[in-house]
């Protein structure tokens, strides 16, 4: 196999109490009606510069030359937004400015930022959050063997703002909105990398390897179970086995479960759909379909990662992270259009379509949390419909069993700025997948797709179990730069996940936030 060096970290972020450079290039953050009396920072880098026109330029929104005390060595400064307070915006503002700074060209791959006097700590993590992701490359270009597929244009950004790195540091570790905002660049980063590697590179056993190393790293914080090929069988996970046995490469289950809460005996469930690469099986795809389907294991990708974070993280809250993983090939053995197979649960599925394979694993992966565990709510995320881009665009699509579980999505989406949308799920498209020799079918022949695929999935689901199945197909990947993504994998889903199972905590934080701010604006 070749070999392949993922991302292990992330770039270094310098917070300095300065009003110095470290390279020529400075790029001043800063909102209109600046005095000098009442900001240290623009005062002594008006003097820093010898600028006497430095408060007018940064208030024109020019881009202009100032010069420092020596006249051979220009700085530039760029003003990058105005506003007329950083908090009216919140993290669009601050990721939007970052988004700007991360595409400048700098020939030292260092750059400095000076950040408005009146930036909160939120107002800096959310703009080192946003810098860090848009400054994130992916790309396979002149790779040598051994090295690394990820690039950061820029390796050093210096914040030149009146709140020292230490103090920012120790800030951020009291509270888990902060927190979240420091250490979930890492995870995000990792699974930006991980959905577009290419499927020679990470095929199952790829997989299966890089789910040891999480299980070895975290030790006796969680338990793992791992069922690969005809073992499969023995396990009842005969949905799973159908699917993968077509290919080279061995078809498994994992289940990887943390306890972060002693006091209670309830799992929130992550489910994700694990397919390294999609042709289609004998119900093959064409080759413009298929050219993407490397990302088809986006799911489990953002399942795995997130299940990571909340393990470092330490996060009072129980969680399975249940994947099933396969490449659905087409081999001597492959599994055929008619089969009838009977699947975890016990209900018996009729192929239609051996391209409708992503909810064939997906039931046995949810009926298994569900049987090892007391599972309470059950999210689960696959790139499972084509339709669903065409249908939603930018959002994704969102189906659930309680309309409580999209309430409070709606209110996380506020804060992650992930965008989702509900979608219906009606006895209308349960009618679609019953069976006729089979209890169920596993295509609609076309009908609506996505809500089809969502009935289908739904009937997995104990009946006293919160669930949601998130499609994601069309957020997983991204063929262009915009805002906070750039091209490959967005990383989209564990802020989300990560802020949705601990609303509790963190939405206390967010009303304090809000109440400290109005009260320093009055």
């Amino acid at each position: 196999m070749q070999k392949h060096t993922l991302m292990e970290t992330t770039p270094h972020i310098e917070i300095k109490h300065t009003t110095q450079a470290t390279s020529k290039g400075v790029y001043v953050l800063y909102y209109p009606s600046i005095n000098e009396s009442v900001d240290p920072i623009v005062k002594a880098l008006q003097f820093y510069f010898k600028s006497k026109e430095l408060i007018k330029d940064i208030n024109s929104g020019k881009q202009a030359k100032i010069y420092a005390l020596n006249d051979n060595d220009p700085f530039e400064y760029v003003i990058i937004q105005n506003a007329t307070s950083p908090r009216l915006d919140g993290a669009n503002l601050a990721r939007k400015a970052s988004n700007k700074i991360a595409t400048q060209k700098v020939d030292d791959n260092s750059i400095s930022v000076l950040l408005p006097h009146n930036y909160t700590i939120h107002d800096i993590a959310e703009f080192s959050f946003g810098f860090q992701l848009a400054n994130y490359r992916w790309t396979y270009q002149s790779i040598k063997e051994g090295n690394k597929s990820s690039s950061f244009p820029i390796h050093f950004l210096n914040l030149i703002t009146s709140i020292t790195q230490e103090d920012y540091l120790n800030q951020v570790e009291q509270k888990w909105n902060l927190k979240y905002l420091h250490h979930l660049v890492k995870p995000i980063l990792r699974l930006r990398e991980l959905v577009p590697t290419r499927p020679n590179i990470a095929n199952t056993e790829f997989m299966k390897n890089y789910i040891l190393d999480i299980v070895k790293e975290h030790g006796d914080k969680i338990t793992s179970t791992l069922i690969e090929g005809d073992d499969l069988l023995g396990a009842g996970l005969r949905l799973i086995h159908a699917v993968g046995r077509g290919s080279i490469h061995k078809p498994f289950y994992s289940c990887l479960s943390y306890k972060g809460n002693a006091e209670s005996d309830k799992y929130y469930a992550l489910v994700g759909k694990g397919v390294v690469f999609d042709s289609g099986g004998l119900s093959i795809k064409s080759t413009s379909s298929m050219e993407q389907m490397y990302d088809d294991k986006g799911g489990a990708c953002t399942v795995l990662e997130t299940f990571r974070a909340v393990v470092s993280l330490g996060l009072p809250i129980n969680v399975v992270c249940s994947t099933a993983w396969v490449e659905n090939s087409v081999g001597p053995d492959s599994y055929r259009v008619s089969d009838v197979i009977q699947s975890y649960k016990g209900l018996t599925v009729e192929i239609l379509n051996t391209d409708a394979e992503g909810r064939l694993i997906l039931a046995d992966a949810m009926s298994y949390a569900q049987d090892k565990f007391a599972i309470h709510e059950m999210i689960e995320l696959s790139t499972l419909t084509g339709i669903i881009k065409s249908a939603l665009g930018r959002y994704c699509g969102v189906f659930t069993n309680r309309k409580g579980c999209y309430s409070l999505l709606q209110k996380v989406e506020k804060v992650t700025k992930e965008s989702f949308w509900p979608l219906p799920l009606e006895d209308q498209h349960r009618e679609l997948i019953k069976g006729s020799v089979a209890d169920i079918n596993n295509s609609s022949s076309g009908k609506v797709g996505a809500s089809a695929a969502a009935a289908f999935l739904e009937y997995f689901v104990e009946k006293k179990v919160r669930w949601m199945h998130w499609d994601i197909a069309n957020v997983a990947v991204t063929d262009k730069n915009e805002g906070i993504y750039t091209k490959g994998g967005t990383g989209f889903g564990v802020m989300s996940l990560i802020y949705y199972m601990t609303w509790d905590v963190v939405s206390k934080e967010i009303k304090e936030q809000k109440q400290e701010n109005e009260d320093d604006d009055n």
